[in-house]
């Protein structure tokens, strides 16, 4: 028997019904062999103290022997028999079981320490607690619930490639996201083209710029949702194919507001040029392995769109120069903040030397920027009040 099928007997127990009569049918089987009882169980060799409790279901630990003797004896298929004796154990097994099965979910799917630390778990949770909070969190009644919508569709079109607990969470939480959001506009690549020619000067506007670019995204039926980084993951961004339509996640990967804005373009250039890609593997994650080779280019393509390495030559000459270049970035129509973070990876890339810790005093807050987006937080109750509270947000009304 495989994982695969323990698991889905696991989950049977709680939830399908299984009519089975097993002393009746050991009676039959009597009746069918013309034999004893006792004589039966001898052959079997079973005591007979044993073989009342497994039927009755009063036995604290049915031998696993024993239960596939009955089931041979029977001619019972031997998942079906199994299924048939955990659902005749009595309360308290039923419950220790039960217990398994939820712990087991846990430790299979969630970081339980680290979402702790983050405040997602309250320190002093029980199994029970920590279920409930995760299926509040995901908008689900059931353990097998969560399963069937929300891990084997997403999952379904590719395996999943990482084991990283908290990567999974944050794969989740953005995809039940935008499922909840549901868009209802056509995506139309056409006019996703018309609209990245006139994005580039809303960088400049901290306050409002994202916000607007983001309605006008969800009205051509790209959704744009701003969600918590997690630390361990080292995701910046993503983007999903969900009912044909895009969905970009982005998130404050290294808290400053120019990445918020590459991040953005990056992904936005996989929509344009990578949709058939991803939407046959589901989604696509950014700082994830570039198991597809189109990291580089939708990289460029971003870092182009705000400054070529041209416009980089021309401003590096000035850039301790702060009055120029802020004069640069307006004709540019770029926030200068762009100008001092390409300028930082040029002179990386180019020169091998290091401004990593200059020009901080021209970062803005980016939380200025995603405030009216309402980010995802991992201390939200539910995703799918979130959801509805984003929707409304994003609608043009």
């Amino acid at each position: 028997m495989n994982e695969s099928s323990l698991d889905n007997l696991l989950k049977s127990i709680f939830s399908d019904s299984e009519d089975l009569d097993v002393r009746g049918e050991f009676e039959e089987k009597l009746k069918e062999y013309n034999i004893s009882k006792t004589k039966a169980l001898k052959l079997l060799k079973i005591d007979k103290d044993v073989f009342e409790q497994i039927i009755s279901g009063t036995a604290k630990q049915p031998n696993l022997i024993h239960v596939i003797k009955l089931a041979e004896f029977l001619d019972i298929d031997i998942n079906r028999f199994v299924k048939v004796v955990l659902k005749n154990q009595n309360e308290e097994n039923v419950t220790s079981i039960d217990n398994a099965r939820k712990a087991t979910f846990l430790l299979k799917n969630f970081d339980v320490k680290t979402l702790t630390k983050l405040g997602f778990f309250e320190s002093d949770y029980g199994t029970d607690e920590l279920v409930q909070k995760v299926l509040d969190f995901f908008g689900y009644e059931s353990i097998r619930e969560y399963e069937e919508e929300l891990e084997e569709p997403l999952y379904s079109r590719t395996k999943r490639n990482f084991s990283d607990k908290m990567k999974d969470f944050w794969v989740k939480s953005a995809y039940q996201t935008f499922k909840i959001i549901d868009n209802p506009h056509e995506y139309d690549r056409e006019r996703l083209k018309d609209l990245i020619i006139k994005l580039k000067p809303y960088s400049q506007d901290v306050q409002d710029g994202l916000y607007t670019v983001c309605k006008a995204l969800y009205n051509i039926g790209i959704t744009v949702i701003f969600q918590d980084y997690l630390s361990t993951t080292q995701v910046r961004g993503g983007t999903f194919i969900i009912n044909g339509k895009p969905c970009v996640v982005i998130t404050d990967f290294n808290k400053k507001y120019s990445t918020i804005w590459f991040t953005l373009m990056h992904e936005l250039h996989h929509v344009l040029f990578d949709f058939d890609l991803i939407e046959k593997n589901s989604f696509h994650l950014t700082g994830d392995d570039d198991l597809f080779l189109i990291e580089e280019k939708a990289d460029s393509f971003a870092r182009d769109y705000f400054l070529s390495v041209d416009k980089f030559k021309y401003i590096k000459k000035y850039i301790n120069n702060s009055f120029l270049v802020s004069k640069f970035a307006n004709e540019n129509e770029i926030h200068e903040s762009l100008v001092y973070t390409f300028f930082t990876w040029y002179m990386d890339k180019l020169y091998n030397k290091s401004y990593h810790a200059a020009f901080r005093e021209f970062y803005p807050n980016y939380k200025n920027a995603v405030g009216k987006l309402n980010p995802i937080s991992w201390n939200d109750d539910s995703i799918k009040v979130a959801s509805e509270r984003i929707r409304n947000i994003l609608e043009i009304k």
